[in-house]
């Protein structure tokens, strides 16, 4: 029983971890991108979550949820990049499907990525002009090289994208 508790505990500590870190990305996001222009959304809801959960299929990963429980994405002015609100992801069938979907666009939908379910459960970032690769499994990773060089600077997505062998 106690072992139980034990690990109870530990979960609901890392998941309060998560949302620290996310809601701090997030700020640092925000902070960096306040002068060039950023429209951060409010928070979704549970029920966002859950019907959007029901819509695609499968239950997001604790670090997409937290995400969205902090802001419901944002649209930068710098690259037009924009992470996509759960509503507007679901009013759009072709950027979702069976165990993945859509999350984030640049330039308006010239470039996407995508999270998907992959057979082993796993869940794994994917460039849309590149799905067969995978970028990462972390979306506090996938933040962090946007917040480190946008899309195209250095240190950002595509750069980070060069570095793992994805053209």
């Amino acid at each position: 029983m106690e072992r139980l508790f034990s690990s109870a505990i530990f979960e609901l500590v890392a998941i309060y971890q998560t949302i620290i870190n996310m809601k701090e990305l997030v700020a640092l996001i925000m902070n960096k991108h306040q002068d060039n222009g950023i429209e951060v959304n409010p928070p979704a809801t549970i029920t966002d979550i859950a019907n959007f959960e029901s819509q695609i299929g499968f239950e997001l990963p604790n670090d997409f949820r937290e995400f969205y429980l902090t802001c419901n994405g944002f649209g930068c002015n710098e690259d037009i990049f924009n992470i996509i609100p759960l509503q507007d992801i679901r009013q759009h069938q072709q950027d979702y499907g069976d165990n993945w979907f859509y999350f984030a666009e640049y330039m308006i939908y010239s470039d996407m990525w995508g999270i998907r379910r992959a057979i082993t459960g796993q869940f794994e970032i994917f460039n849309g002009s590149y799905p067969d690769k995978t970028i990462t499994t972390s979306l506090a990773e996938f933040l962090q090289r946007f917040l480190t060089g946008n899309v195209f600077e250095t240190g950002g997505l595509y750069e980070w994208q060069n570095e793992i062998g994805i053209k």
